[in-house]
């Protein structure tokens, strides 16, 4: 007669065989569809975490290139200055280039600093765009279009990469290439805004972590009121989702 035994798991009578021999052949199918699925869960976690490193890595590298560049700038329009004093017309921006060991390309980009208007200037200053994408516009041919530029990138989240495809005679041409950019970037732009909006949580914790000793007395009180209207705004956001 065979053996049997009550599972472990149901209590009910079966005849064990091979492995997890305490349980019947329907609690296993039950245990590991548990652990299939605490794996996939484990896995998912892990995924979401790999994301939010990876779109933190690029916002480090970003600010890494803005502030590259706007040295490289300053170095290069001092030089660029100067170099027109000592040989005069004959002092190329290529010349330039050559002399300071920079590819050619980038000097150019760095360079093209020099048109930005004071407009401009002041929405870098703000934080609203970066040193590199205004290089990148102040670079195209359509000079004339500097302002509505800007706004797109900034409006429509547009990469380094993309601008360059703004380079059109026309605001009506302009205006076409913007919304195939806007289509082209769906989705990724959904992942995007995940990963900022967990890189933007993450920050916040670690700050909830800082000791109130270390903040400056007399921007306490400051600290607090922000910190209310951030609540009551945090809590609005979450209504509406």
């Amino acid at each position: 007669m065979a053996y049997s035994r009550p599972c472990k798991k149901c209590g009910e009578t079966f005849q064990p065989t091979g492995k997890l021999s305490w349980v019947c052949e329907n609690c296993k199918k039950i245990i590991s569809k548990e652990l299939h699925d605490k794996r996939r869960a484990t896995n998912k976690k892990k995924t979401e975490g790999y994301k939010v490193e990876y779109f933190a890595n690029k916002q480090k590298l970003d600010e890494i290139r803005d502030n590259v560049t706007i040295q490289k700038w300053k170095i290069l329009s001092r030089n660029y200055k100067l170099g027109k004093r000592i040989w005069g017309v004959k002092f190329t921006r290529e010349k330039l280039a050559e002399d300071l060991d920079l590819p050619y390309a980038t000097a150019l980009r760095c360079l093209s600093l020099d048109r930005c208007n004071e407009r401009n200037w002041e929405l870098y200053k703000q934080g609203k765009i970066s040193s590199f994408k205004l290089a990148m516009i102040c670079s195209l041919k359509n000079y004339e279009f500097q302002d509505k530029i800007v706004d797109i990138v900034i409006k429509d989240e547009i990469s380094t990469s993309q601008i360059k495809e703004l380079n059109v005679d026309n605001i009506k041409d302009m205006n076409v290439v913007r919304h195939e950019l806007a289509i082209a970037k769906g989705y990724s732009r959904e992942n995007s805004a995940y990963s900022n909006f967990k890189i933007w949580i993450n920050r916040g914790e670690r700050f909830m972590k800082m000791n109130p000793c270390a903040l400056p007395k007399d921007k306490i009180e400051d600290i607090k009121l922000e910190l209310k209207k951030l609540k009551k705004d945090i809590k609005e956001y979450v209504e509406i989702m």
